[in-house]
């Protein structure tokens, strides 16, 4: 993603570190992942499938608990690091393109540098930035919104979207975040390809 969108000299993870942690996986009896996508992608690099076992996150529904709106506001919310890895800039793209009347875009969590120049491309009075929220706090923004999305371009299962959930939204999401495993498409929400505006 960072080549797509020109950023140069950015890299998570030395040779060294994917090596290893490649031999680890292969000789490890067993592999516990979040989700189907990060399964496949075992899969994909040649882990056999035996090896995997499906261990989704779990959430404590009694912290996330949904709680009366506040306003009549179609509040789009954003729970993540806003990044290029979280898919922030697609998404301010469409939010963009979209122009709903009535609507905000809540960015909830830190903003990266990276991010920066698109936020201030797309910027407008309908884009809220909160920045980070603790997790006591955060079921009153998700509760407080019409819809949970997130666009990553890479997430084994982010935990933030059955937290949403657990406060009554309904999400979209990248096929990349590992949500096809509990949003039925078109009745709790819809999965995405992603980078697709």
């Amino acid at each position: 993603e960072s080549d797509i969108q020109g950023i140069k000299g950015r890299r998570f993870e030395h040779d060294i570190t994917i090596q290893s942690e490649l031999a680890c996986y292969y000789e490890s009896d067993y592999i516990s992942v979040p989700s189907t996508f990060v399964k496949n992608s075992f899969i994909n690099q040649g882990i056999p499938k035996e090896k995997l076992l499906i261990n989704s996150y779990g959430i404590d529904p009694e912290r996330f608990k949904q709680i009366q709106k506040d306003d009549e506001i179609f509040r789009v919310i954003c729970v993540a690091n806003q990044s290029i890895t979280k898919g922030t800039h697609y998404l301010l793209e469409a939010f963009s393109e979209l122009d709903l009347p009535n609507s905000e875009l809540m960015l909830v969590g830190n903003v990266k540098d990276e991010i920066k120049p698109y936020i201030n491309k797309y910027i407008s009075n309908k884009i809220n930035i909160v920045g980070a929220v603790s997790q006591s706090t955060l079921y009153k923004y998700l509760s407080n919104a019409s819809v949970f999305t997130l666009m990553s371009i890479q997430e084994g299962l982010a935990l933030v979207q059955l937290q949403a959930m657990s406060c009554g939204l309904p999400l979209i999401c990248s096929t990349n975040t590992g949500a096809d495993d509990f949003i039925k498409d078109g009745i709790n929400g819809y999965v995405i390809a992603v980078r697709d505006i």
